[in-house]
């Protein structure tokens, strides 16, 4: 049953799924013609000269839906020579992820296979332009940036794999730093840390709030959180090192005592479409990270990409790594249930924080060497 009780929908959902669906996008969510015909060869019928089949031609998917037959959709997209981009193959599987969305919410099927096989999937897109950089040369990146506020904004971001609206929305009160400095400063503006920080030391915890263009804190936030559930980040002794050094000369702030600070008018949260502008274009041209004006490859959500690729077993540029269900907890990407135990590892990880999280992130982090 959905949010607004036992709707009566339309019998058409039932009779006939695809052209009722299909109605759908064109007279209700309004999608323009190239949207609509891209979702009609992706459900319903592929191209002539295609090398592969749409969901309901290569799915018996009326009758039951598996995992395995999701995960073979999936896998005879990727094989296909015509499919020569992993975005092309999520645009397709979230085309069908949203048709069977709908069709759950009215209970003409009982699962969605398919939004399972997304969550599973790491799209890291490898496309032609993408930066590629080693953990020293960001660590050196890191270490010649000379305003504080932006180096540490920078290695928050390259150390925990955050999205750029969890990043911005850090309030003071969801960071335990173990010091003398910090706790200066939370006496200084009467903050009490949270709950799921007071007792733990050197931890961030990232909400699943706020969400974009609501009120969270008594102040209407530009970017939203996209976590499913909050999370505890454990601070390694070198993101705890730039932070203190931010703290020691940031200025005083009212409620709700955002961490990073407009540098522009009185100390307010650093707000607008692209916050962290002046971290991944002007110091990424200024230290030679990247070649002048040539910084569309470098974004907040690089940092991302960066976190995953090297700490995951046998990628990137990091000898060490940690299990990819931790790089997932650790990024805020939806669990799965462990294996035999119906239980989601992402609450298992919330109940042993730190044995199965803490003392494992803070053995294997990847370190830049700002501070040697």
């Amino acid at each position: 049953m959905s949010k607004y009780g036992d709707l009566d929908y339309h019998d058409d959902w039932y009779d006939a799924p695809l052209e009722k669906y299909l109605d759908h996008k064109k007279t209700v969510d309004d999608v323009i013609d190239e949207r609509y015909d891209k979702i009609y060869r992706t459900i319903v019928e592929s191209p002539d000269n295609a090398e592969w089949q749409a969901w309901d031609e290569f799915v018996d998917w009326r009758d039951g839906m598996t995992l395995a037959d999701a995960r073979a959709f999936k896998n005879q997209l990727e094989a296909a020579p015509s499919i020569n981009s992993s975005r092309t193959v999520e645009d397709y599987l979230r085309s069908v992820q949203s048709f069977l969305k709908e069709l759950l919410e009215r209970e003409v099927v009982d699962s969605n296979p398919v939004a399972y096989v997304c969550d599973e999937t790491d799209f890291n897109h490898d496309d032609s332009d993408k930066l590629d950089r080693t953990v020293k040369e960001i660590g050196d990146y890191l270490q010649a940036i000379r305003n504080v506020q932006q180096r540490a904004m920078g290695v928050v971001f390259a150390k925990t794999g955050i999205r750029k609206g969890e990043n911005i929305n850090i309030d003071l009160p969801y960071l335990h730093l173990d010091h003398d400095i910090y706790h200066q400063v939370l006496d200084q503006h009467g903050v009490t840390l949270v709950d799921e920080v007071s007792d733990h030391k050197d931890t961030l915890y990232i909400p699943n709030e706020p969400t974009m263009g609501e009120s969270f804190r008594g102040e209407k936030r530009h970017l939203g959180n996209k976590r499913k559930r909050g999370t505890r980040i454990p601070i390694d002794g070198e993101t705890k090192q730039a932070l203190l050094d931010w703290f020691a000369v940031r200025p005083e702030t009212a409620y709700p005592h955002p961490l990073w600070i407009s540098p522009k008018r009185k100390p307010t949260r650093i707000g607008g479409k692209n916050p962290n502008k002046k971290l991944t274009n002007y110091w990424a041209e200024e230290t030679g990270l990247v070649d002048d004006g040539s910084t569309s490859a470098f974004t907040p959500h690089w940092f991302r990409h960066f976190f995953t690729t090297n700490m995951q077993p046998g990628r990137g540029y990091h000898d060490q790594s940690i299990t990819p269900t931790l790089v997932k907890y650790i990024r805020g990407d939806v669990g799965t249930a462990t294996e035999g135990s119906g239980k989601d590892i992402m609450d298992v990880y919330s109940h042993d924080w730190g044995d199965q999280v803490r003392d494992e992130y803070l053995n294997n982090i990847y370190q830049f060497g700002i501070y040697d």
